[in-house]
């Protein structure tokens, strides 16, 4: 799927990213991603100047923080839409979301209230950051059962599986797919995240890729069109 290349300083050149975002906090108002129109379009700005041309937006639904329903997320998407359309930018865009591992989230399975995209269902789900949530391998079984592809969010994040690549082999024999945030191969040797990533990817088990982009200005527009790498490298210390 990648294709690797080693550079001077002993990292490895990051993947091209391609023409499909897998995780993007673009839709404003939802979570802690886009508080308005003006920072989506600078978001979709940046994605097209990256050559993406297909998004999907993933708000984060969490029942406690951001309880988003499944039409609040189609409503955005549509209002989004059509601002793209006004404002001539060539980006599809497909509502998702970011579900987090909950006993919520298995209520949804069970009465088939998730946004999925692509020929595959894929489902967007986190966990958190410190410990695996007991419900993890329970949400991958439902989702599968259910006719779903579990994809697992920036597994790159997880400090958890950090020393223990045998429990990402486990769940991708599972049925799980693996995203990671593109910019995380932008951060340097002495980050975690970085070398999780950049060990996800030589060892092929890099299934998407995503932006996880929150907030996007005018200056990273530039920097973008300029082919310059340093907001890829901001853009990682964000999330």
């Amino acid at each position: 799927m990648f294709s690797l290349f080693m550079r001077r300083d002993g990292l490895i050149d990051p993947p091209a990213f391609g023409e499909v975002d897998s995780h993007c906090h673009v839709l404003p108002g939802l979570d802690d991603g886009a508080p308005d129109e003006r920072t989506a379009l600078a978001i979709s700005r940046v994605l097209v100047e990256m050559g993406v041309r297909t998004v999907v937006a993933t708000p984060h639904v969490i029942s406690d923080v951001y309880p988003n329903s499944t039409l609040q997320i189609l409503e955005k998407c549509n209002n989004l839409r059509a601002s793209l359309k006004d404002h001539e930018l060539p980006l599809t865009l497909i509502p998702g979301a970011e579900y987090y591992v909950e006993k919520e989230l298995l209520s949804r399975i069970e009465r088939d209230d998730l946004l999925c995209f692509g020929e595959d269902r894929c489902v967007l789900f986190e966990a958190p950051i410190e410990h695996e949530p007991l419900l993890l391998d329970d949400v991958v079984f439902q989702l599968k059962s259910a006719g779903y592809t579990p994809v697992l969010a920036h597994v790159e994040r997880y400090r958890y599986l950090h020393d223990n690549p045998d429990r990402v082999v486990e769940l991708r024999r599972q049925g799980v797919k693996i995203q990671v945030n593109h910019p995380s191969f932008f951060l340097p040797k002495t980050s975690r995240r970085g070398e999780a990533a950049r060990r996800l990817y030589v060892k092929g088990q890099v299934d998407l890729l995503g932006t996880d982009m929150h907030r996007a200005t005018a200056e990273d527009v530039r920097l973008v069109a300029q082919g310059d790498h340093l907001f890829f490298a901001r853009m990682a210390g964000r999330s």
